[in-house]
């Protein structure tokens, strides 16, 4: 290897180390939804240069879990309640599409059991949180695959950062329980039954009920912001 070469595989090896830092505190929660990622601080931490931490943050900003506000300023992304329920909204439909398809397929049974499979890591009790979203987005990506359509596919992956980014701003606490076996494992068994109507009502009610939660946890992190009592607390305090 030359010193050009060996110059240029470090420089990328030093990006990829920068953007998993910065990635992995973005899912610890280290960098909160709204945050600045603030880029002197950031990179005399890292002791890289601003421009190797700016060409570093373009993969992130291309997932979609950071931001620019168009003031030269990087932000974590922030979802609003009504933005998450956009994303449900469009996220059902494809995967609703996608599985009602591979329930028609003459395979569909080793369909449901590779898919069952990648599901398996989920039964864990003590799987790291930024695992357990790799997981389950591995498994419902896997899901649109497997239907071999581009269009399906690359729809869906238009969603992934702000998937991600509902997840984890939720937190460990609230969403750690949304990413089990026993939340996923149903839909599997329903493409396996051949079903096309069982299986959209399966994964619609599978979305419904996750769209709900997040957009629970999303409005009491916004009342929470403009320091108004949330209501549940409320109704506690008057009891």
């Amino acid at each position: 290897m030359d010193n050009g070469t060996r110059a240029t595989f470090d420089r990328s090896t030093l990006r990829e180390r920068c953007t998993a830092f910065v990635r992995e505190r973005i899912i610890s929660g280290e960098l909160r939804p709204g945050e600045h990622i603030v880029e002197v601080p950031l990179s005399r931490e890292l002791g890289v240069s601003r421009g190797t931490l700016r060409e570093s943050l373009r993969p992130l900003e291309a997932e979609g879990l950071i931001v620019s506000d168009g003031r030269g300023h990087i932000l974590v992304r922030e979802l609003l309640s009504h933005e998450i329920l956009e994303v449900f909204e469009v996220r059902e439909a494809l995967e609703v599409l996608a599985a009602t398809k591979l329930a028609k397929l003459e395979d569909r049974l080793a369909i449901a059991a590779e898919l069952r499979q990648l599901l398996v890591p989920l039964q864990s009790h003590d799987l790291a949180f930024g695992k357990q979203i790799e997981l389950d987005l591995g498994f419902h990506a896997r899901l649109v695959q497997l239907t071999g359509s581009e269009t399906l596919v690359s729809t869906w992956g238009r969603l992934i950062g702000q998937i991600e980014m509902m997840i984890i701003a939720a937190g460990p606490q609230r969403a750690a329980d949304r990413m089990r076996y026993a939340e996923h494992v149903a839909i599997a068994d329903a493409i396996e039954t051949g079903d096309s109507a069982h299986v959209a009502a399966v994964v619609s009610a599978h979305m419904g009920d996750f769209c709900r939660k997040y957009i629970e946890d999303a409005l009491a992190d916004e009342l929470r912001a403009r320091e108004i009592p949330h209501p549940a607390t409320e109704s506690r305090d008057a009891s």
